[in-house]
């Protein structure tokens, strides 16, 4: 146990904070694309359109409270904000991984409709509000890819026996399918395939996963991300905080989250060709799933969610909101197709 660790946050409460200013724990080391950058981007619009009122120190990963204690930690006050993934949060609430990620689910446009015009925030701070944090979305991820493979996939059957970096309702789909499902920080990750220890992973986008050096090792990448076709980052605020700032200043950050989200999105998109070509070049050979896989992942998927609903009324409550949304919304994207 890092003993230093509950000492910075009992500091952090108890010491005379400076007058506006507000910590903002990163999940996320702040050097990674878009995950890091963002937090200091959403931090930048807040001072400036509040003349300074609100002023949110961002720290990186694991400097005041590892990811896994974001949530509680932003709750009891001792951090005032918290820049996460929801799927940490599972352990805690399951129906938390959904406000992070839905397989076979939405993109990031879809994700943000859902959220924010078909009813998906009001679950998502109703789950939260427990836990004593006021929850949003706050940048969002791109699709990711589906995953780095040493060996094709040519069929469902090549999953059997697989040992693959993947967790989450991810996890749970791959395990039906025959897999060994791990969860490994990424700092392990490359070198468990190195050693052989791992057969295959998933982490992120082709940015990202450029950094963690997958391609020197695993030369199948699979694409597309269906356990992950469109990721949320959020933003948690301690309630009583949120309670304290101006209706003005609590639609100052909501429309700072928005326009971070978009941005990031915009950046993000536009970075991922050149990382693809630098694959290619590494002797990469970058492919699709074969339809009879995904739609084996995806039957599998659906299994997961039914057992998933049963277990958890909240679970169910998220997921058959997402659906009866993406019913609607899908009637206007297919005529467009």
């Amino acid at each position: 146990m890092n003993i230093l660790r509950p000492l910075a946050l009992a500091c952090l409460v108890s010491a005379p904070a400076f007058a506006n200013e507000y910590s903002l724990q990163n999940a996320f080391p702040k050097g990674l694309p878009m995950l890091g950058p963002s937090a200091d981007y959403f931090a930048a619009l807040v001072k400036g359109a509040t003349d300074g009122e609100i002023d949110f120190t961002h720290y990186g990963a694991g400097e005041l409270s590892p990811p896994g204690e974001i949530l509680d930690n932003v709750g009891a006050g001792a951090i005032d904000a918290g820049w996460s993934f929801a799927p940490y949060n599972a352990g805690k609430v399951p129906a938390a991984q959904l406000f992070g990620a839905i397989p076979f689910g939405p993109d990031p446009v879809k994700y943000m409709a859902w959220i924010h015009q078909g009813g998906g925030l009001e679950i998502w701070e109703k789950i939260y509000e427990p836990f004593n944090v006021v929850p949003m979305p706050c940048a969002v991820g791109l699709p990711e890819a589906g995953g780095w493979f040493n060996k094709e996939i040519n069929s469902p059957s090549d999953f059997e026996g697989l040992r693959m970096r993947i967790g989450g309702i991810g996890g749970q789909v791959m395990a039906k399918l025959g897999a060994s499902a791990q969860s490994l920080p990424a700092g392990e990750i490359y070198t468990s395939l190195e050693t052989g220890r791992l057969d295959a992973t998933e982490f992120a986008w082709p940015e990202i996963d450029k950094l963690l050096g997958f391609q020197k090792i695993a030369k199948h990448y699979y694409f597309p991300g269906w356990h992950n076709p469109g990721g949320l980052v959020e933003l948690v605020v301690n309630k009583d905080l949120w309670d304290s700032w101006s209706d003005t200043d609590r639609d100052i950050i909501r429309n700072a989250c928005r326009a971070t989200a978009s941005n990031f999105l915009e950046i993000g998109s536009a970075s991922q060709p050149a990382v693809l070509a630098e694959f290619e070049e590494a002797g990469v050979s970058i492919k699709r799933f074969p339809e009879e896989v995904l739609e084996a992942l995806e039957a599998a998927t659906d299994e997961v969610y039914a057992e998933e609903s049963e277990k958890d009324p909240l679970f169910k409550e998220v997921i058959d909101s997402y659906r009866a949304f993406s019913e609607q919304y899908d009637i206007y994207q297919q005529l467009n197709q």
